[in-house]
């Protein structure tokens, strides 16, 4: 049955999403997003608020000398105790690496990304290691305990971070799971958000951390923060670019053992591990260590980094490539100690009793080595054949000194050649949980190995060095001998000249020297560690090993006294010469028609490339922000070239992970090493003299008391911490006048005795011990280094007079000896009453002078003399040396209080009440006689008065009827007018109210017109505008 098929009709929608929308009318024109604004003045205001915008985000253009591999972000966590330091470090770890930190101990290096790795650090409640800490940090994240609020830590550090060049800052608020209430959540938040801009700057990040999981705090919290830190961008800092320093994230103790047995006490000799910062290094500039002092730098080499970046691009890090580098905390059982590795070997119950394997009987046999000395009186050989063998014994010995300097100098060399690469295999097991311990200096065989393979010329020699002879007759030949041989046992370093003249190709193709030991070769000569090996190469003119780039920087060098007519023959003679082979000079004339090397001529290639390579048409579309910022980047990228051709140079550039070896270092900074303070090697090469240093201080508005001249306080500047004695002063001008006391709310000037800051630089200055809540006494900047300041101090001398004549007097006891006048001769003097005078000429040797006066003074008078007196400024300069034994001035007031002493009373210094006595003068006689010449306005008038009593009137009882009804009218009259008064105010005040009434109705009536008529032309308006 064919039926037909049909369809329900299509329903068209008329309302929700998919129903066709009715166009409304003028709806091009009505389309805010596709037109501009129709209002010039909007349009004006707009334009100026994205010019105010586009202006804020413009600074000062910086050079970024950041080298092509960084080295890892500072990241500094502070924060007071118990705030959630050490968690939120353990979360961002976590986050970061996937690896859990038991304990934060030291600096903790990362790779957070492909790009990026980030150095965490947390700081110690020590008001050192946060000076410390604020130097190095390139970001700080500030923990604030929510539940307690802003605490004094928080805004310590943070004047610490204005005066060492302020990083970027952010916020943690914690402990926020203790707000119950929601209303009190969202208002502390607000209250701490507003608070945190006011301290650091408005708009600084705050987070939030609402609570801990697994003694973490919530992984979306922490992803979010670290998202941030990932995208941060960080303004370099001017005084860390231009200084080298470096985070120690490890340290070595390299002193050999024997020094130790005999000497515990004795200076040892420090290896420190860490990302080289700022500027380059090498071996033999002079440093500081916050905390221990000023050194040397022995040796600074090159160490490959133990927390690399990824190789080569990824779109994600696996688990191989999330790198966590924390040597001072334990991380998977590996434990890095002063001078030891740990390695904690975790064992079953059942096997804590079992037997030592033979690798953990190796170990324990390993930490039991005898010293040097104990090793060699077991030894002996033979000189010649037949003889009785030597030992140790049989040999005479010198004085005990000499005996030590010889066998440190003998193991010193012996360290060289193992201290230069890093010991893997120095590691010590744990049994049960008990650790061993294996020192990176045991590796006891290396001296004995070294003695058995010398030869035996060689170990006579030393042998002899150390031998005294008694007798008379061949004391002069062992005087030679011992002169003679003296370089071999106190050299720091053998330097083989073959190796270091002709290069390394030509001892090898000689067989002969294959198997002999480079310090027994007759060509190796001991040589100091600051030699310059480029410059001795250029000693020598037959040296194949100088390779083309060094030819070509020799000609640079020359190149202002070059002969610039003679063109490419003289280059080309040149170059003959210094290789000395014509047949590849000939090939590279034909390659170019300058006659020029080929490396040369691409070097100047790229020089006229850099200098010519702009195009006008770009710079005219740059503004000049982008022109200023393109001509520093140019600098840049020209000095990264010029240190890509000095790479041959024993330089230590930024971003390298390097060892610092530093030597004579006090015992005390590896015994009393502490983790958790900040080891920080900076350089100091120009500002090692001391001088007299001209601050601009200014006492902290929050600490409570004024500073004093005299008082030693602590200052912090650059990478040094030491304690001073500074004397305040004011410059008006024309002198400098001493300050007793800083002022309470303005700046003034200070002199210390210090090492050369370069002026401009920020400081802050604190006292040691805390005295009181807040810890910063004052902050500043350096204004210049001079040899000599005048500061002078007002003196107030007083003399009494001995003899007048009229206007010239005899002064006494103001000075004591005629020399002490002839200083002081032409100086100003002034009486108590006034009369100014001045210094004659002294009169006999007791001190008495002759003075003038413009009037003459009495005898009862006291006359002052008023001047300055230059006053020394007090050169004390004691570093603080915090990771040693803190050794420190006290001031007058400790001391005092420590011993119980009461301040010195004396009578003289006391104010004394002053009782000003009222004179009564004389009235003034005037004789008669001269009354009688005086004019008759100016005599004295006697004007008689009447003294005599006012009568009493009596009144008879008419007078007094009158007098009654008198009264009794004015009484009448004094009530009416009084009611008068008082109706009148209270008319006028029903008709102030009225009007005021009356007023406000009119206001109401003139603004409901206004309205309406301004309602209807705009109403007009936009007809008006419709129909155009």
């Amino acid at each position: 049955m064919d039926t037909k098929q049909t369809h329900k009709a299509h329903r068209v929608r008329k309302s929700g999403a998919g129903a066709k929308k009715p166009q409304k009318k003028n709806a091009e024109k009505n389309n805010p997003k596709a037109f501009t604004m129709q209002s010039s003045q909007r349009a004006d205001r707009m334009s100026r608020r994205k010019a105010e915008l586009d202006e804020k985000k413009y600074h000062v253009p910086m050079a970024d000398r950041t080298p092509t591999v960084p080295p890892p972000l500072v990241v500094a966590v502070v924060g007071p105790p118990r705030s959630g330091k050490s968690t939120l470090v353990k979360s961002l770890i976590r986050r970061y690496t996937k690896n859990t930190l038991s304990e934060i101990r030291g600096p903790v290096t990362v790779v957070t990304g492909k790009h990026q790795r980030l150095t965490f650090m947390e700081a110690a409640n020590d008001i050192s290691a946060m000076t410390d800490l604020a130097k190095v940090a390139d970001l700080v994240i500030l923990t604030i305990d929510a539940s307690f609020g802003f605490e004094m830590e928080t805004f310590e550090f943070l004047n610490l971070l204005q005066t060492h060049g302020m990083p970027k800052v952010m916020g943690v608020l914690t402990h926020l799971d203790e707000f119950k209430d929601n209303k009190r959540l969202k208002l502390a938040k607000k209250n701490f958000k507003h608070r945190f801009w006011s301290e650091v700057y408005e708009g600084a990040k705050l987070f939030y951390l609402s609570g801990i999981e697994n003694g973490r705090y919530l992984d979306r919290e922490i992803l979010n923060l670290s998202r941030f830190v990932s995208v941060m961008k960080l303004r370099p800092l001017a005084w860390r670019s231009s200084h080298p320093y470096m985070l120690a994230d490890r340290i070595q103790d390299l002193t050999d053992p024997e020094v130790l047995e005999t000497n515990p006490k004795a200076n040892r000799t420090v290896a420190l591990y860490g990302y080289l910062r700022g500027m380059h290094m090498r071996g033999g500039d002079r440093v500081h260590i916050p905390g221990a002092g000023d050194y040397r730098i022995d040796q600074a080499e090159q160490l490959s980094d133990p927390c690399p970046i990824p190789d080569k691009e990824r779109k994600r890090l696996d688990e191989r490539h999330k790198l966590v580098y924390a040597p001072m905390s334990e991380i998977n059982g590996v434990m890095y100690d002063k001078d030891a590795v740990y390695i904690d070997v975790k064992k079953n119950r059942h096997e804590e009793k079992a037997e030592a394997g033979e690798g953990e009987r190796m170990l324990d046999e390993l930490q039991k080595v005898g010293t040097i000395s104990d090793r060699l009186a077991d030894q002996q050989f033979n000189l010649f054949s037949g003889a009785k063998p030597l030992t140790a014994n049989s040999v005479r010995r010198p004085a005990e000194s000499d005996y030590n300097q010889a066998l440190v100098s003998i193991s010193k060399d012996s360290d060289t050649d193992g201290s230069d690469s890093e010991d893997d295999s120095d590691v010590g097991s744990t049994v049960g949980g008990d650790r061993h311990r294996s020192s990176n200096e045991d590796s006891a065989d290396e001296p004995d190995s070294e003695i058995d393979s010398a030869d035996e010329d060689d170990i006579l020699r030393r042998v002899d060095a150390l031998d005294t002879n008694d007798s008379d007759d061949n004391s002069d030949d062992d005087g030679e001998d011992v002169e003679r041989l003296a370089p071999i046992h106190t050299a720091s370093k053998r330097v083989n000249l073959m190796e270091l003249v002709y290069g390394k190709s030509l001892e090898d193709k000689e067989g002969s020297t294959a198997g002999v030991d480079a310090n027994d070769n007759p060509k190796s000569l001991i040589m100091d560690n600051n030699l310059d090996e480029h410059k001795l190469r250029k000693c020598f003119i037959t040296n194949p090993g100088d390779s083309e780039d060094e030819q070509d920087g020799s000609e640079d060098d020359a190149g202002d006294f070059e002969d610039l007519e003679a063109g490419s023959d003289s280059e080309e003679h040149v170059d003959n010469d210094a290789s000395g082979t014509v047949d590849e000079s000939e090939e590279d004339e034909e390659e170019n028609e300058f006659g020029l090397p080929a490396d040369k001529m691409k070097k100047l290639q790229n020089k006229f490339a850099r200098v010519d390579g702009s195009d006008d048409e770009d710079d005219e579309k740059k503004d000049f922000y982008q022109q200023q910022k393109d001509v520093l980047q140019k600098y840049v990228d020209d000095t990264r070239l010029a240190m890509e051709e000095l790479s041959s140079v024993d330089y230590r550039w930024a971003g390298e992970y390097v060892r610092v070896v530093i030597e004579d270092m006090p015992t005390e900074f590896i015994q009393g090493f502490n983790p958790y303070m900040p080891v920080v090697v900076g350089g100091v090469s120009n500002e090692e003299g001391l001088s007299l240093i001209t601050l601009r201080i200014k006492r902290h508005r929050w600490y409570p008391k004024i500073l004093k001249t005299g008082d030693p306080i602590v200052v912090s500047v650059g990478w040094r911490r030491f304690q001073t004695i500074p004397t305040y002063f004011m410059n008006d001008r024309i002198k400098n006048r001493m300050l007793k006391y800083t002022p309470e709310h303005m700046h003034c000037s200070a002199a210390i005795y210090a090492p050369f800051i370069q002026p401009g630089t920020g400081f802050c200055a604190y006292h040691l011990t805390r005295q009181h809540r807040f810890g910063i006494a004052a902050t500043g900047t350096v204004l210049e280094n001079s040899q000599s300041i005048d500061v002078v101090k007002k003196i107030k001398l007083t003399g009494y007079p001995e003899k007048i004549l009229k206007h010239t007097a005899y002064i006494k006891r103001m000075f004591n000896s005629s020399l002490e006048v002839a200083k002081f001769e032409g100086a100003s003097l002034k009486t108590v009453s006034g009369i100014r005078g001045q210094v004659k000429k002294a009169f006999g040797n007791n001190g008495v002078f002759r003075a003038t006066f413009e009037d003459r003074i009495k005898a009862s008078d006291i006359v002052f003399l008023r001047a300055f007196h230059t006053i020394p400024i007090k050169k004390f300069y004691n570093p603080i040396t915090s990771l040693l034994s803190v050794t420190y001035m006290r001031t007058v007031a400790e001391i005092r209080r420590s011993k119980d002493m009461k301040v010195p009373n004396k009578k003289d210094s006391h104010y004394k009440p002053i009782e000003r006595v009222v004179k009564r003068f004389n009235p003034l006689r005037i004789p008669k006689s001269v009354q009688a010449e005086l004019p008759f306005k100016s005599k004295t008038k006697h004007v008689k008065t009447d003294n005599d009593a006012s009568r009493a009137v009596v009144m008879d009882k008419h007078d007094k009827r009158v007098a009654d009804l008198l009264g009794q009218i004015n009484l009448l009259h004094k009530d009416k007018s009084k009611k008068q008064r008082e109706k009148i105010q209270r008319q006028k005040a029903e008709y102030v109210k009225r009007r005021r009434a009356e007023e406000d109705d009119a206001d109401a009536r003139r603004k409901r017109k206004r309205k309406s008529f301004f309602r209807l032309e705009g109403r007009n308006q936009k007809g008006g505008s419709a129909q155009a």
